[in-house]
C-alpha cells in the first residue's frame, strides 16, 4: 500500500491599483509505501490434529509485493510447550537446509519486489501429551533501503497456527488379594481400566487367559460391581464404552488346584 500526502496553501495578495486577489499554491506529493500490508507470511500446516509422538509439516511463504528488495533476511520460529521441532527438517525453497536450527534463526535470500521464498520444517508432539493445543508463529526480519533513511530493518510475525495433539492412551492396572497361596484358596483378581487418553474408546473387548495351575470359578466375574454369571475372561467379553477420564473395574475369582 502506498501512502500519498500533499498539501497546498492558500493565500490572499493585493497589487497597488488593484482590488485584492487569491492564491492557491500546492506542494510537491511525498510517497511512503506500506511495507506490511506489501508483504505476505502465509503460515500452514498440513495436520491440524496430531497423535502424542506424530509429527505435522508447517510450511512458511513470505511474498514481496513491495516495490523494493528485502535483504538480510532471517527466519525463527517461535513454538509453545507440547511439542518440538525434527531437527535436519527445514528446507528453504525446496532445498534441504540441515544445519539450520528454528529456535535460533537462519538467513533467507534476499527476496527482490515480486518475489517468494518458502521454508517448510517438521514438528513432533509431545510424547506423552504435555499440553494441547500445540501453538505457533514464525518471525522474519529483513532490511530494505529507504531513499530518505538509508537501510532500515523491519521484524514482522507471521499469523499462529494452532494444532489439536490427542492421546489414544489406555491403562490396564491389575492387582490380586493374594501374594502367598495353597490348593484350594481363592484368588481375587481386579483390573482397573482408565481411558487415560483425550477421545473416547470404543468396542472395548477384555481377555484375561486364566493362569496354569488354577481354575476359574464359574459367575464370579463383575463389571463395576455389577456380577456377570455368564462372563468367562479366558474366553473374553465386552466392556462398556469409556469417555476420555473415565474407567471400568473388572473382577473375577480362580481356585488354585
Amino acid at each position: 500500500m502506498i501512502v500519498t500526502n500533499q498539501s497546498n496553501v492558500k493565500y490572499s495578495y493585493t497589487i497597488p491599483g488593484e482590488p485584492t486577489q487569491s492564491g492557491e499554491e500546492y506542494s510537491n506529493p511525498v510517497d511512503t509505501e506500506i511495507l506490511s500490508s506489501a508483504i505476505s507470511k502465509v503460515k500452514t500446516s498440513d495436520r491440524t490434529t496430531i497423535g502424542e509422538g506424530e509429527t505435522a509439516r508447517q510450511t512458511v511463504v513470505i511474498t514481496n509485493n513491495s516495490g523494493v528488495a528485502l535483504q538480510n533476511v532471517t527466519f525463527k520460529d517461535v513454538m509453545t510447550d507440547g511439542a518440538t521441532y525434527v531437527s535436519g527438517s527445514v528446507e528453504v525453497n525446496g532445498v534441504s537446509q540441515p544445519s539450520y536450527d528454528l529456535i535460533t534463526g537462519f538467513p533467507l535470500p534476499d527476496i527482490p519486489a515480486g518475489g517468494s521464498v518458502s521454508v517448510s520444517y517438521t514438528i513432533i508432539a509431545d510424547n506423552p501429551l504435555t499440553t494441547t493445543p500445540v501453538t505457533n508463529y514464525a518471525t522474519i526480519t529483513y532490511t530494505v533501503n529507504d531513499p530518505n533513511r538509508g537501510p532500515v530493518t523491519y521484524s514482522e510475525n507471521t499469523n499462529d497456527v494452532s494444532i489439536d495433539v490427542v492421546s489414544v492412551r489406555m491403562t490396564n492396572v491389575k492387582s490380586v488379594d493374594k501374594g502367598v497361596a495353597v490348593s484350594g484358596e481363592t484368588l481375587h483378581y481386579t483390573s482397573v481400566i482408565t481411558n487415560a487418553g483425550t477421545v473416547d474408546k470404543t468396542d472395548i473387548t477384555f481377555i484375561d487367559p486364566i493362569p496354569a495351575g488354577t481354575t476359574f470359578v464359574p459367575g464370579s466375574v463383575r463389571i463395576n460391581g455389577t456380577v456377570y454369571p455368564a462372563y468367562n475372561p479366558d474366553a473374553g467379553f465386552a466392556l462398556p464404552d469409556l469417555a476420555a477420564g473415565e474407567s471400568v473395574t473388572v473382577e473375577f475369582d480362580v481356585t488354585v488346584n
